[in-house]
């Protein structure tokens, strides 16, 4: 789908709930003050920062109900342009998945039980049940829940976080990569996915880093990222959720933050210094396109997107389904 669709979609989100103010979801301060008036694609959307915390999030957002309908059947088609991934979207989400494998082996035990929550098309838990773990997903797009679990035959059920239903301890690892952004309620979610963690067990988290300089300073807010973290806040999140956090990192372009925490038997002192406000507003203000451009990032990032783009085409090459796209990414990177 073209960007002019995706626009008038955030376009239209603002103007539906352009009077709802929502206070910080990790401190509940209503200190905030606006750092963003417009989304990447140049249309409204007032993005807040929360004074004593540096929590950022777009502020107002929609309401519950369109939220929903849009992430069940609207978001893969608004971003990918179908309803099923390409082979070549495989592939790249097939390599994805390899590379989270390789950050997650060190945590992992044999027989594992893994879920994957906000699961996409399924190849992380393809990648991981192949190599002997006890792994399923969950995925809100139904569209994309389906092409799971009829063309890689992997168990991810169609759903949401927050009405999902897993006993208690039904798992020793729980994934989250690029979905933590796109939540109402953080907060809510993470104690979620607590209760279904085993006791010392493992969330690891992908987020995209809000003070991130790889990216143009006119393409950091997005109307589908309701939450904008960086280390201290998504680590305070985990805290007030019940997990204590173990290790925090950058992506080498510095674009992501990857979060691994370990569920603690109760919730953990999340009191973050108002010190982090500062420095979430200077990262996000100090970012000029002045300073973009006299950086690396416009120049390697073209360069590094063609070069995802043939890797992406040569490993779907040859391949006629899903499950042999993966299956050649696999067998290739155990050679």
């Amino acid at each position: 789908m073209s960007s002019t669709a995706r626009s008038s979609r955030s376009s239209s989100w603002f103007r539906i709930v352009s009077d709802c103010p929502i206070p910080c979801n990790l401190c509940g301060s209503s200190d905030i003050e606006v750092i963003g008036d417009r989304d990447r694609d140049r249309h409204p959307l007032r993005t807040t920062i929360c004074r004593k915390c540096g929590l950022v999030w777009s502020n107002p957002r929609p309401g519950e109900e369109e939220v929903r309908r849009y992430y069940a059947s609207e978001y893969r088609l608004d971003y990918k342009g179908r309803a099923t991934p390409s082979l070549r979207h495989i592939a790249r989400s097939g390599r994805g998945a390899l590379n989270r494998y390789r950050v997650l082996a060190p945590y992992l035990k044999n027989g594992d039980r893994i879920l994957d929550a906000g699961a996409g098309g399924g190849e992380v838990v393809y990648v991981l049940r192949h190599l002997g773990f006890d792994a399923s997903g969950l995925e809100p797009d139904e569209h994309y829940a389906e092409h799971a679990r009829a063309a890689l035959q992997v168990p991810v059920a169609t759903g949401f976080v927050q009405d999902a239903a897993f006993p208690a301890g039904s798992f020793d690892v729980i994934t989250m990569y690029h979905a933590l952004e796109h939540v109402e309620d953080p907060t809510a979610i993470l104690t979620r996915l607590r209760s279904w963690i085993a006791d010392n067990g493992l969330l690891l988290i992908e987020v995209p880093n809000v003070e991130a300089r790889c990216i143009s300073p006119g393409h950091r807010f997005h109307f589908a990222h309701f939450y904008n973290f960086n280390r201290a806040t998504l680590e305070a999140l985990g805290r007030k959720a019940g997990f204590e956090p173990v290790q925090t990192w950058e992506s080498p372009d510095g674009g992501n933050l990857i979060s691994v925490f370990r569920a603690a038997k109760e919730p953990l002192p999340t009191e973050v210094d108002s010190a982090n406000y500062v420095r979430v507003a200077t990262a996000v203000r100090g970012h000029t396109t002045f300073r973009y451009y006299c950086s690396t990032s416009p120049w390697v990032g073209p360069l590094s997107r063609l070069q995802t783009y043939l890797a992406d085409r040569g490993a779907a090459q040859g391949c006629d389904t899903p499950r042999r796209v993966l299956d050649k990414l696999i067998n290739g990177a155990q050679q």
